[in-house]
């Protein structure tokens, strides 16, 4: 909790540093890089980090040639990456798919040594070393702060400093990973093909689930640049858009944590007792989303200020357009925990790809027509659809009445109230 703290403390600074030291177009174009790079990651290691923990947890005698197998795969993974840019044909070198192609190494690097340090913290998490756990992630984002104060405020450095501290302080995080993780667990450098391939057995299923939610939330990000014709204004609307995805990440963290804890306990419970904890923390979240989404049409462009600076107080009404969307996905993801809970049913983890099919879509037919507005009102649209897919499920399967799902009720909002003055006032 506390390194989760300081991470975000430290993110909003160094984003504020970005935000007001790099134009928009520069800003756009790093947000689509980061992003891109933790898709990167995502795509071709979650299956790694999920499947070590689960291997590891069964079996702490493992973890050195878990270790190994992923030294060695992120060593293969880089190595293919960076010798397929000399594959790129010559019409695309300037750009691939509407990205600047002289980035391209920048997010092989940053993906792979993510990837790499993603797996060396699960085998730290399964044997429970929570101190370097969460110091890695202060350290990584502590240096890049340390190295943009360097690069942007004193020395006043553009966009390829800052693309070079993303490089660094990934590097560095992976290495003290590495590192922490030989010292608490051991290593080897012998690999083990049995294990790999039970890695992959055991990954692939939430592999799928956790990628497809990743695509259903950024598929706006990787689309706006491609459907603009002009290149500056391309990248202009991409810094739009990610003051509005700010917003709804801050909005995300309540419901992830709900999220989590639920998990952790449908896991253990018996389907009733699921159901009504899913139900009772749905609309719970439902209620709290609610209250965060009027607050922040109220004071958005105060907000707005805090997050970015005045250049982007065009973001205002496309961020009112996303909030029905942030409050949908806040309250999907609850119900999407209760079935990951229960061992990933498709019908659930392929949803996220429909809609993110259909976001493609409304993206295609609304941003060339309204800009950054069409990107929001696309993301709130696909993101209610996918959410009352979930309800839809959710209410067959569970017996509860829609209302009871959707519908906060009194004595919800005397509960919360309770616990903010317990938890906040009364510490």
């Amino acid at each position: 909790m506390g390194a989760n703290i300081v991470v975000f403390v430290l993110s909003f600074i160094n984003n504020k540093l970005i935000y007001l030291f790099l134009d928009e177009a520069d800003n756009g174009v790093f947000f689509l890089v980061m992003r891109s790079s933790l898709f990167l990651a995502l795509f071709m290691g979650d299956w790694l980090r999920l499947s070590s923990m689960n291997i590891a947890g069964n079996d702490k005698h493992i973890i050195p040639v878990l270790s190994a197998n992923g030294f060695w795969y992120s060593v293969t993974l880089g190595l293919v990456l960076l010798f397929s840019l000399s594959l790129i044909p010559p019409v695309f070198e300037g750009n691939v798919l509407g990205f600047p192609s002289r980035y391209l190494p920048v997010i092989f690097i940053t993906g792979i040594a993510l990837i790499a340090r993603n797996n060396w913290q699960s085998l730290l998490l399964v044997n429970h070393r929570m101190f370097f756990y969460g110091l890695t992630f202060v350290l990584w984002v502590s240096l890049f702060l340390i190295l943009d104060i360097i690069f942007l405020v004193i020395f006043r450095f553009g966009l390829n400093f800052v693309v070079a501290a993303l490089v660094i302080t990934s590097v560095v995080s992976a290495l003290w990973a590495f590192i922490t993780s030989i010292i608490t667990n051991g290593h080897t450098f012998r690999p083990s093909f049995n294990v790999f391939r039970m890695s992959g057995k055991i990954g692939v299923r939430a592999w799928i689930a956790v990628l497809g939610m990743f695509l259903m939330t950024n598929i706006h990000v990787f689309s706006i640049k491609p459907l603009t014709g002009s290149s500056e204004e391309g990248w202009i609307m991409v810094a739009m858009f990610s003051v509005s995805f700010r917003v709804f990440a801050l909005f995300q963290r309540g419901a992830d944590v709900a999220g989590t804890v639920l998990y952790s306990h449908i896991v253990q419970r018996d389907d009733s007792t699921g159901y009504r904890m899913t139900m009772l923390v749905t609309r719970n979240i439902i209620l709290v989303s609610v209250g965060f989404a009027v607050f922040c049409a109220l004071i958005g462009k105060t907000l707005i200020l805090i997050i970015s600076s005045s250049r982007y107080m065009a973001a205002y009404n496309p961020l009112l357009l996303m909030l029905p969307g942030i409050i949908a996905v806040n309250a999907g993801s609850v119900i999407n925990n209760y079935y990951w809970g229960h061992t990933y049913p498709l019908k659930i983890i392929c949803a996220p790809f429909i809609a993110a099919l259909l976001g493609l879509g409304l993206n295609i037919a609304l941003v060339p027509e309204i800009g950054v507005s069409g990107a929001t009102l696309s993301f709130s649209l696909m993101s209610v659809v996918w959410f009352m897919y979930q309800v839809a499920w959710f209410v067959k399967d569970s017996d509860f009445k829609l209302t009871e799902v959707l519908v906060p009720r009194l004595s919800d909002v005397k509960h919360v109230i309770s616990r903010i003055n317990k938890n906040v006032f009364r510490g």
